[in-house]
């Protein structure tokens, strides 16, 4: 090595060492003060779709659990979201999108946890009601877009019937405001609903004794917007509409964030 390319290099590493060290970004630590947040995902998604939402929830000093819903059926899952509920530290707001709302109306109910209900283009369903029942009154796709397949259950059980999306029409109802490449990789990682998530019926609904608020997704192609509507209207929600698709999660996590925001420091 000639004595000038050993002074450059000696220069680069001197340069490259008076650098300051490049720190971590910061993080936020949970407020105590504030109630926690469960967020619980509707059918064919699973909890990433929530990412941007707890991304920004945890910059506003919230404490959150984003579930994983089995999607095994309306009392089976309702059943174990219930069971995070009481485990969690504190107050809670529950927040649904689409069957997840079914899933919170139901769970919560009863629970000394449970402050507040936040609906995300979701279901709202009164008692006595099913999910297939409602997709149907307000001309929902679901039975349009969708095809069984035949899961085999645990130990050589009885196989379940389940649903998924097929991919040529997730982007088109799903999430045709989230970007193409992103929107494809959400479609091959839905999860399948069993059948029974569609048929079983409502209990008495949380929302008749919980303050409530509604985001209404008002380009939804999953839940017609005039469908979101008449449910929150119903379980005298306070509504935010903003213009975004089913997964509104995804393409406006700050939207959605503020609306849990706002609900959660209203209850405190």
């Amino acid at each position: 090595m000639s004595a000038l390319t050993m002074a450059l290099a000696a220069a680069a590493c001197s340069s490259a060492s008076d650098q300051p060290a490049a720190k971590p970004s910061a993080t936020v630590q949970p407020d105590p003060a504030k109630p926690s947040i469960l967020l619980v995902h509707g059918a064919f998604a699973d909890a990433s779709s929530w990412s941007g939402v707890v991304e920004q929830l945890q910059r506003k000093g919230f404490r959150v659990t984003a579930a994983a819903v089995p999607l095994r059926g309306l009392d089976y899952d309702s059943a174990y979201i219930r069971g995070i509920l009481d485990t969690m530290p504190g107050k809670t707001v529950l927040v649904g999108h689409s069957y997840g709302g079914a899933v919170i109306t139901n769970a919560a109910v009863g629970s000394p946890k449970a402050a507040g209900l936040v609906y995300v283009a979701a279901f709202a369903p009164d008692k006595g009601e099913s999910l297939g029942e409602l997709d149907g009154r307000y001309g929902g796709p679901a039975t349009k877009i969708t095809v069984p397949q035949m899961f085999p259950a645990p130990a050589g059980g009885a196989s379940l019937p389940e649903l998924v999306i097929t991919p040529d029409k997730y982007v088109e109802y799903f999430a045709p405001d989230v970007p193409p490449v992103q929107a494809a990789v959400l479609a091959a990682g839905q999860r399948p609903i069993a059948v029974t998530a569609f048929t079983e019926k409502t209990g008495d609904p949380a929302w008749r004794t919980l303050p409530s608020w509604y985001l209404v997704a008002s380009d939804d192609r999953m839940i017609p917007p005039a469908g979101q509507r008449e449910m929150a209207k119903r379980s005298n929600a306070t509504v935010t509409e903003h213009a975004g698709s089913h997964a509104i999660a995804v393409s406006h996590p700050d939207v959605v964030a503020d609306v849990i925001d706002k609900a959660a420091g209203a209850v405190g």
